[in-house]
């Protein structure tokens, strides 16, 4: 079983810009497991021009093309870092869609497999 997990590097002078990028590239990489989670969720939403999937969670929005699009409603900017709040938002929402993606969900039907004896 893999365990995927989210590290956070030393924060800088611009400390709340680092953990948004730091975030957005998780998302980039993991993009699949996190839309995933969505699926079983109910919060992926329709494509649009820039994104063939999309998930909503809350005011978290991730883009297959553009990663990290809103933090908790905060657009992905280079000129505003979202809150520390927002960003704390923003990883629970991800560890939501996480755990949803881990998930075992059972077969909605059983197989059965009756094998015929030949007569001879």
């Amino acid at each position: 079983m893999e365990i995927l997990s989210l590290k956070i590097a030393p924060v800088g002078q611009n400390g709340l810009f680092d953990l948004r990028n730091q975030i957005n590239e998780f998302v980039n990489n993991n993009f699949g497991l996190l839309y995933e989670g969505a699926v079983r969720m109910g919060c992926e939403i329709s494509a649009d021009y820039y994104a063939p999937k999309r998930v909503q969670t809350g005011d978290t929005r991730l883009h297959e093309t553009q990663g990290l699009k809103y933090a908790d409603g905060h657009k992905y900017s280079d000129d505003a870092a979202p809150s520390e709040s927002q960003l704390r938002q923003t990883v629970k929402d991800l560890q939501a869609l996480i755990n949803a993606a881990s998930k075992n969900i059972a077969a909605p039907f059983i197989l059965n497999i009756i094998e015929n004896e030949k007569q001879g």
